[in-house]
C-alpha cells in the first residue's frame, strides 16, 4: 500500500549527492570557462541528486486525503495522519530550498570572473545546501521508523466481501485464517503474535472473498487500548460483513471464559449492525455442550463449515449443515 523505498539519514543524502557531484566536470578553451562550467555542472547535479532523492519518499504516499476510510484510519492508528503529512511537508520544503539555492548558485557560478571566484561559488553553495539538508533530519529518521509500519498496510478492496476473525490474544484466530485462505500469519504459542492484521482471500463459485486475522483485543476501554489492539477495532470497524468472534474453552490462551465472553458483549454492542459467528477452538482439547460452532483450528477440523456459515450470513444463504446464529 505504501511502497516508500528505503529512507536515508540527512548525512546519506549528501554524501550520495556529494559523490555525484564529484564526478562531473566542465569543458571549455580556458581555465575559466572550464572552472565556470565545473561549478555549474557540480552544483546541478547536486542539487538534481538530492531532489529525486527526496522526491521518492514524498511521492511513495498517496494523497491521504484520497485514501478509503479504513487504510485512512489504520494510518492514523499506526504513525499519526499529521505526523506524516508534518514529515513530508518538511521533505518537500527541503526540496524546494534545495532547487533554490543551486539554481542562484549556478547562474552566479556561470559568471564568475575567476577560477577561484568559481570554486568559493560551488563550496558556498554545499554548504547552504548541506544547512538545509540537515534540518530535515529528524523528520527523514521518523519517516524512516514510519515505513516500517506503512510498508504493512494492506491494500484492501472495501467492496470485496471480508470475514473478520476476532477474539482475546492466542485464541486461534491465525491458525484458523490460515486453516481457510491463502493468509499465512504467524502461528506461535504465546499472546500477542499477531501485531499487525494479516490477510489472506479464497474463492467461492468465482467470487473472492477475504478474511482478516486482528491482533487479540482485551476487555478493557478504547483509550487504554495499545496501537495493536486498536488496528482490530479499525478493521472491524470498516471491513467486516460478518464477525468470527473465536473462544478458547480449554482457557489455554491465558484468558477464563468469563473474559472472553465479555469480550463478545462488548464488540456485540460496539458493531451492532454486524452479524457474529460465535466459534469455540481447540475442541481437541476440551468441547462444551454450547451450542456454538466448534473447530480445532490447529489441524483444520471444522473450518470449512464456519466459512460456510459465513458465507451463508454475506450472500443471505441459510447453510445447511450450520446451526443459526444470534444477529447480536
Amino acid at each position: 500500500m505504501f511502497p516508500i523505498p528505503t529512507v536515508m539519514t540527512a548525512q546519506e543524502v549528501l554524501d550520495k549527492a556529494l559523490r555525484r557531484a564529484a564526478k562531473t566536470s566542465g569543458k571549455g578553451l580556458t581555465k575559466v570557462e572550464r572552472a565556470r562550467r565545473a561549478a555549474v555542472s557540480k552544483v546541478h547535479t547536486l542539487g538534481d541528486t538530492i531532489d529525486a532523492t527526496l522526491k521518492k519518499y514524498v511521492e511513495a504516499v498517496p494523497s491521504l486525503e484520497r485514501l478509503p476510510d479504513f487504510q485512512r484510519e489504520l494510518v492514523e492508528v499506526l504513525v499519526g495522519v499529521g505526523n506524516l503529512k508534518h514529515d513530508l511537508g518538511a521533505i518537500d520544503w527541503c526540496r524546494d530550498q534545495v532547487q533554490r539555492v543551486c539554481r542562484r548558485s549556478a547562474r552566479e557560478g556561470g559568471r564568475a570572473p575567476g577560477t577561484t571566484d568559481a570554486v568559493r561559488i560551488r563550496k558556498a553553495a554545499y554548504g547552504r545546501v548541506s544547512s538545509i539538508v540537515r534540518q530535515i533530519a529528524p523528520n527523514l529518521e521518523s519517516l524512516a521508523a514510519m515505513r516500517h509500519k506503512l510498508i504493512r498496510v494492506p491494500d484492501i478492496d472495501p467492496a470485496m466481501p471480508t470475514i473478520v476473525v476476532a477474539g482475546y490474544p492466542n485464541v486461534g484466530k491465525s491458525q484458523f485464517v490460515r486453516a481457510v485462505s491463502t493468509g499465512k500469519p504467524k502461528v506461535a504459542a504465546y499472546p500477542f503474535t499477531t501485531q499487525g492484521i494479516n490477510v489472506g482471500h479464497f474463492e467461492r463459485k468465482y467470487q473472492k472473498y477475504l478474511v482478516v486475522d486482528t491482533p487479540g483485543l482485551l476487555d478493557r476501554p478504547m483509550e487504554e487500548r495499545n496501537p495493536i489492539e486498536r488496528q482490530a477495532i479499525v478493521a472491524l470497524r470498516h471491513l467486516a460483513d460478518v464477525i468470527v468472534f473465536v473462544f478458547d474453552p480449554s482457557e489455554t490462551c491465558g484468558f477464563p471464559m468469563g473474559l472472553q465472553e465479555r469480550l463478545l458483549a462488548e464488540v456485540r454492542e460496539a458493531f451492532p449492525n454486524i452479524l457474529i459467528l460465535e466459534v469455540e477452538n481447540k475442541e481437541d482439547i476440551v468441547r462444551t455442550k454450547s451450542d456454538r460452532l466448534k473447530v480445532t483450528a490447529l489441524t483444520g477440523e471444522g473450518c470449512a463449515q464456519i466459512v460456510d456459515a459465513a458465507l451463508a450470513v454475506i450472500t443471505s444463504r441459510a447453510p445447511a449443515d450450520a446451526p443459526p446464529q444470534e444477529a447480536g
